[in-house]
């Protein structure tokens, strides 16, 4: 290493300069508006779960004003009355709205294409008991939903995660780059209580990890690459999106936290796991690993799930 005096201080011009270079990139983020649902279709499936959709129609009610339109979406083989009048008495205001012949997904999607909301919430597994049900629980109803639906979907899980509870930890979960994940992120704001926690969870499951690192080993036998190398990875990027985040939290005095998380820093949410939280997670239209990725998330997880679609109406 050179001892010239000029060297040095040019190394710290340089340094100082790529430091200016980051700090004005942080001050160009743009801030995140939060979105704010107004009109919401709360569907009843005769399970236990649906006390639990009470509690989070009764938190969007009381917190934002929403109007709820109420669905019972069972099939005419499991239901001989419809719920939706008797649960729709337990939400001021809401009202209870006449399903369409056919399956369960199928009278959801047709509600949601006769009535303008713009949200969705639903239990899953649809029409069983979550408790006996557990991780082997995401079903054909989630499955369509995921597939079909132009609105964000609530989906509802155990008993004891309440929606008003769990807003006051809130986590944006990536599995892969997604053009929905700004949107997802201003459902984020949009949901959080005043003192909430929010993260930008960067998720690479330890499968996946050990595919790519496989790949990439078996192309440069001499490099090794761990962990660590790929969160940094990760964080990188999803920089924009990071310092949007950030700035949003900054300004709204929550606190935030970026989490990229790879490998064995990646495992499934647990079903046992007592902690309160909303896991918010962008899906793009026709993303086929994407979709995966958010089923497999929900069917492990005990806490709610908003899915934000990219879905476009024909």
């Amino acid at each position: 290493m050179s001892n010239d005096p000029r060297t040095s201080d040019l190394e710290r011009n340089v340094e100082e300069s790529m430091r200016m270079f980051e700090r004005s990139k942080v001050g160009q983020a743009v801030t995140i508006q939060p979105v704010h649902p107004s009109r919401v279709l709360w569907v009843v499936d005769g399970s236990d779960q649906d006390q639990t959709s009470l509690a989070a129609a009764k938190h969007l009610r009381d917190k934002f004003n929403v109007e709820i339109l109420v669905l019972d979406a069972r099939d005419a083989s499991s239901s001989t009355d419809d719920h939706a009048p008797r649960w729709a008495k337990e939400v001021s205001g809401a009202r209870p709205i006449q399903g369409s012949e056919g399956e369960a997904y199928e009278k959801i999607i047709s509600a949601l294409a006769n009535h303008d909301v713009d949200l969705l919430i639903v239990p899953c597994p649809f029409g069983r008991s979550f408790e006996h049900v557990g991780t082997d629980s995401a079903g054909t109803v989630i499955d369509v939903l995921l597939a079909r639906s132009t609105k964000p979907i609530l989906v509802i899980r155990r008993g004891d995660q309440l929606l008003g509870e769990c807003s006051k930890r809130v986590a944006v979960v990536l599995g892969s780059e997604c053009d929905m994940a700004n949107r997802a992120a201003a459902w984020a704001f949009g949901l959080a209580e005043d003192d909430a926690t929010l993260t930008l969870n960067l998720v690479i499951e330890k499968e996946h990890f050990e595919n790519i690192r496989s790949i990439i080993e078996a192309l440069h036998p001499e490099q090794e690459l761990e962990p660590k190398q790929f969160s940094e990875a990760l964080a990188k990027a999803h920089q924009a999106i990071h310092r949007e985040m950030a700035k949003t939290a900054a300004e709204r005095q929550l606190s935030y936290h970026l989490l990229p998380q790879a490998g064995e820093k990646a495992p499934p949410n647990s079903l046992a796991a007592a902690e309160k939280m909303l896991l918010i997670m962008p899906l793009e239209v026709d993303d086929r690993f994407g979709q995966g990725f958010v089923q497999d998330r929900i069917r492990r997880s005990p806490h709610p799930v908003l899915v934000v679609p990219g879905h476009m109406p024909s």
